[in-house]
């Protein structure tokens, strides 16, 4: 099984359905799992969760959905616990024969206002071994940060000004808009992982998102050019963060976030551009946004090549740390991309 599934395909995904689906093939393929279900319950405590899985009946849903409250999944169940039809009594076990599965597994979700179960079923009375629980766990945790994405990019978007020129960008290029809400949505784990204070984290989300605006004046024949760029066409490029710059100084309270819009390409050797700053004079939230822009750059398909793997992404990050980033912070985010593909395949 190859991780990097994990990290990208289901990270880049908008929605649970969709996930769910990927993540589904790779349990059946390794563990023998026939369906995952994902209940989510929210901060107004909702009597019925919400309730996610793919090919299943409701039928079958609403016998899980039962099993889920009643054995308080949520929270009461240790972490990875296993009900078995030999093993439940009463109106658990009656409804655990309903559902046609003989034993499910059950993991917590946990995010900001949400939490619910993940439960994995299997048709026939299961013992996973420790690997097989560790396989599960990270679904879990994969899945918890698609959840976190999802709230990310619904409340992300809080001033009339920033989100008209966001609409105004997706209408030009949907691409540049999904790479940005990726480079925020990386930006935010890494400065959470570097110890960023609330505060500045906000000020980071809102500077990652619109690091690129300035391709609102690149012309289409040009950014979405399907082939190599020439030199001119790559120095028309070259002037973006510049143009974002000027686009955005005159509203009001985005001091902030012209750092990031304008020097999101410098370089700490000091070969970047526009303005050749090096070292400590790029501000630390720029250097966080450099790496997370140019993580996503790396893993996505574009129409003129294709991505690449995250284990040769991550021998590039390593290569041009201390030239091209921060060595200490692209170490933090190697970090991030580890937790993720802790298992071995």
């Amino acid at each position: 099984m190859q991780n990097s599934l994990f990290f990208k395909n289901v990270i880049n995904s908008d929605s649970i359905f969709e996930s769910i689906g990927q993540l589904n093939d790779i349990a059946k393929k390794s563990i023998g799992c026939e369906h995952i279900s994902l209940f989510l319950m929210d901060e107004k405590h909702q009597i019925t969760p919400a309730s996610y899985s793919v090919n299943i009946s409701t039928a079958v849903m609403e016998q899980l959905k039962y099993i889920v409250l009643q054995t308080q999944f949520f929270s009461q169940m240790p972490e990875g616990s296993r009900l078995s039809v030999y093993e439940a009594d009463g109106m658990l076990r009656d409804h655990l024969l309903k559902s046609r599965y003989e034993c499910i597994y059950g993991f917590h979700i946990k995010h900001g206002p949400s939490y619910g179960a993940l439960l994995f079923s299997f048709p026939s009375d299961t013992q996973l071994k420790d690997d097989q629980l560790q396989l599960c766990n990270l679904i879990k945790l994969h899945m918890e940060q698609l959840i976190k994405k999802i709230q990310f990019r619904k409340q992300v978007l809080k001033q009339q000004a920033y989100e008209s020129l966001f609409n105004t960008l997706r209408v030009k290029d949907s691409f540049t808009v999904d790479h940005c809400y990726n480079v925020a949505f990386y930006s935010t784990l890494l400065g959470a992982k570097a110890g960023v204070s609330e505060t500045e984290l906000e000020t980071l989300k809102l500077g990652a998102l619109l690091h690129d605006v300035g391709k609102l004046a690149i012309p289409d024949h040009i950014l979405m050019k399907p082939g190599r760029l020439t030199d001119e066409e790559f120095n028309v490029i070259r002037q973006h963060p510049v143009i974002g710059f000027e686009l955005l100084k005159e509203l009001q309270d985005v001091e902030h976030l012209l750092p990031m819009v304008r020097w999101h390409h410098e370089r700490m050797d000091g070969r970047g551009y526009p303005d050749q700053l090096s070292g400590s004079d790029i501000p630390y939230l720029v250097r966080i946004v450099s790496i997370a822009d140019a993580f996503d750059a790396m893993t996505s398909t574009r129409v003129y090549r294709n991505s690449l793997h995250v284990h040769e992404v991550r021998e590039q990050l390593l290569t041009h740390a201390g030239k091209q980033f921060d060595e200490k912070l692209v170490r933090i985010f190697l970090s991030i991309i580890d937790e993720q593909m802790q298992m071995n395949g």
